[in-house]
């Protein structure tokens, strides 16, 4: 199948890789700490050849629930551009297990949106780590009364109130408008 690249990347869920000429994105694992999961879509060759790759751990739900139970989510496609600009042909694709060469319309719109849901998936993660990063890095503890307790790191960023200066008000000159 040929498609325009603005298609097959809106289709993907980044077509800023059209400007970048590559996006990724990763989510690692909260116990060892390695990569779970990643999803990478890049223009190679000087922009010839477009590949589009994702891995991802499963849960012990999705194991269960997927027909193949595997332990992974794996996705790969490989397009090249055609003598017309812009546009590239679909050579190779595989999703759940199997592979497709020079696959039809319906599987290649069923493997994109695919990978649309399941890189969503992944960006959706990583941004949550990168914030839950920051919680890891400076715990905090609550007391009974469920007040905050700072940690000495914040108590120290804090600057005490100022205690110089006085302000005294004081009523304003009555200004005639003659002597303007």
């Amino acid at each position: 199948m040929i498609y325009h690249l603005h298609e097959l990347l809106t289709k993907m869920g980044a077509p800023e890789v059209r400007e970048k000429n590559r996006l990724q994105w990763h989510y690692c694992d909260a116990e060892s700490g390695a990569v779970a999961g990643f999803a990478d879509i890049r223009l190679e060759a000087g922009g010839e050849r477009l590949v589009a790759e994702l891995e991802a751990m499963r849960s012990d739900e999705e194991k269960q629930t997927s027909p193949d139970h595997a332990d992974e989510d794996k996705f790969y496609l490989l397009a090249e551009r055609t003598a017309r600009p812009n546009y590239f042909r679909v050579l190779h694709i595989s999703f759940d297990g199997e592979t497709y060469t020079r696959p039809s319309k319906s599987v290649v719109e069923l493997g994109l949106s695919l990978f649309h849901a399941k890189a969503l998936d992944i960006s959706i993660r990583m941004v949550e780590q990168s914030f839950n990063k920051q919680d890891m890095l400076e715990p905090r503890e609550e007391s009974t009364g469920s007040r905050l307790i700072l940690s000495p790191r914040l108590h120290t960023a804090s600057k005490p109130a100022e205690t110089f200066g006085v302000v005294i008000p004081f009523r304003p000159r009555s200004v005639s408008l003659s002597s303007l």
